[in-house]
């Protein structure tokens, strides 16, 4: 049976998916709560916080609690769209090569794919997309090394599905995921950027160049992490499009 405290945050987090309670809408009192729970203060108190830390609720001093007016925690179509053509007229030839940095050591993506000391090693792969010649995608992806067999990186490498690699069913786009977009700045000579190099090309004539940095973590149906990745993207050839309920 779930305690007073957790009824207290599903029932409102309902009320905001349901849009019973709409953005900026201002929701019950401390004292309202007290009194439809029949708890005590500390632990209305602890469901609100816990409520504003997830970002369904907002605080204000002297005025209430309200829900929050962003998209954080709302139902969203999102639609992403790559390698837009810049030259209408031009056929569009696409191409990725694939590069292999073999197996390295970061603490923040393998506790990120479940590893809770973050010392498992990870195979890195580094694809670059490119269009007509130009390069507009970097994706830097990670997994666990054990989760391949001994001869899937080479042939990965090669040309060789993903998905297969691992033994899934489907498209690993089909799996579920969680994703953050981000800009970033990046000078040429950057370690981000050493893919470009070791291929002789750049996004572009300038130093520096504002991307799109995007973080996606895979997961299998189980909700277990199968890969991390990290993209930046040239904002000539990327657009999303998100459209709330």
């Amino acid at each position: 049976m779930a305690s007073k405290y957790e009824t207290i945050k599903q029932d409102i987090i309902k009320k905001i998916e349901s849009g019973e309670f709409s953005a900026g809408e201002k929701i019950y009192s401390e004292g309202d709560l007290k009194k439809i729970y029949s708890v005590s203060n500390t632990t209305v108190v602890k469901a609100l916080n816990d409520l504003v830390n997830e970002g369904y609720l907002i605080r204000r001093q002297g005025e209430g609690t309200f829900v929050r007016k962003n998209l954080k925690h709302r139902k969203v179509f999102f639609s992403e769209q790559l390698s837009l053509s810049n030259d209408a007229k031009k056929k569009s030839v696409e191409k990725t090569i694939t590069l292999n940095f073999g197996q390295v050591k970061d603490k923040f993506i393998a506790q990120q794919l479940g590893d809770k000391t973050g010392q498992r090693s990870l195979v890195k792969i580094s694809q670059i997309a490119l269009t007509n010649g130009r390069p507009w995608k970097i994706q830097n992806r990670y997994l666990f090394r054990d989760k391949l067999a001994k001869d899937s990186l080479e042939r990965w490498v090669n040309g060789a599905s993903l998905s297969e690699e691992l033994g899934l069913v489907g498209h690993m786009s089909s799996l579920p995921m969680s994703m953050e977009v981000r800009t970033i700045l990046l000078r040429e000579g950057m370690e981000e950027l050493e893919p470009l190099k070791l291929i002789e090309k750049r996004f572009g004539e300038e130093e520096s160049y504002s991307l799109f940095d995007i973080r996606r973590l895979i997961s299998g149906k189980d909700d277990v992490p199968i890969e991390y990745s990290r993209s930046f993207i040239h904002p000539d050839f990327y657009q999303i499009e998100i459209v709330g309920e």
